[in-house]
């Protein structure tokens, strides 16, 4: 394993297929708030900006993007890849409420045997991206659950495709430091599931499999979905160091996306396609 880069999985941008209908559900389901809209005047439409819109979800910039593509619809309400919030039991029963409400179909409540969530409800959103809400098994990470001011506490645990099991491994073990805790339920190889930990502890697990459409050019030089790790300040020099030395190929994003203060980060593609962003202190 190589020394910790990334800390935490700290925030993700998904795409969506109706900007209005995700802003509604996210507002509704994960109780967020909206913070930003883009895209949406002449001027940015001019530099080839992409319509998206930011939301508040546990103290996090959680982001939608339009789609340019259709997708086939979910078969069911788990999948990969899974983004997940953290909550307590009053926001766990208000998020099962608010489904409810809303007429959308979920998995749950489950009992999960695994390290990390106790009990969790599996759905996806309108445009099918697979979420999963859950109250955590461990009486640790107070901290981070104690930072969210609203239903969801903290963004929780996040499981991505890997057509390329053992490349994608590698990628996330070398290059941003994570432990790999064991492949399947009995620690083989030849296992189509690996599990790895970041330094903060939360769990990322890679799902062997074709990836699914996304709907968007996915790239690192194209802004668009992507999914974000807290780097520490004082390790940021070393792991933009440690990308190069690796021969990683990574920057911020193309022209259509334009900076303000307090933005920023460098991008790269893992093995599966992802883009995957880095960002540290005073950087959203």
């Amino acid at each position: 394993m190589a020394d910790p880069i990334a800390e935490t999985f700290d925030h993700f941008v998904v795409p969506v297929d109706d900007l209005v209908a995700a802003e509604d559900f996210y507002s509704r389901v994960f109780d967020g708030e909206i913070v930003g809209r883009n895209g949406l005047n002449v001027q940015q439409r001019k530099r080839g900006a992409v319509p998206h819109t930011f939301i508040r979800i546990a103290e996090k910039r959680i982001g939608v993007y339009l789609q340019s593509e259709e997708r086939p619809a979910p078969a069911g309400a788990r999948g990969s890849p899974t983004y997940s919030f953290e909550t307590a039991e009053p926001g766990f029963q208000a998020t099962l409420d608010e489904l409810a409400t809303e007429g959308v179909s979920y998995d749950g409540p489950v009992d999960v045997p695994s390290p990390l969530p106790r009990k969790s409800v599996f759905f996806t959103d309108p445009a099918g991206n697979y979420f999963d809400v859950y109250v955590p098994a461990e009486s640790g990470h107070e901290e981070r659950r104690q930072a969210g001011t609203g239903r969801m506490a903290a963004v929780g645990y996040l499981n991505l495709e890997a057509p390329a099991l053992q490349a994608s491994v590698r990628f996330y073990e070398r290059a941003l430091g994570f432990e790999v805790v064991g492949f399947g339920e009995d620690g083989r190889e030849e296992a189509c599931e690996a599990t790895l930990r970041l330094p903060g502890g939360q769990v990322l697990t890679l799902t062997e499999g074709p990836a699914a459409p996304k709907g968007l050019v996915m790239s690192r030089t194209v802004p668009g979905p992507h999914i974000g790790f807290y780097v520490p300040a004082a390790r940021w020099e070393a792991a933009l160091a440690h990308l190069d030395a690796l021969g990683i190929p990574h920057g911020d994003r193309g022209a259509a996306k334009v900076r303000r203060p307090g933005e920023g980060g460098t991008y790269m593609d893992d093995p599966a396609g992802n883009v995957i962003q880095l960002i540290t202190d005073g950087m959203e």
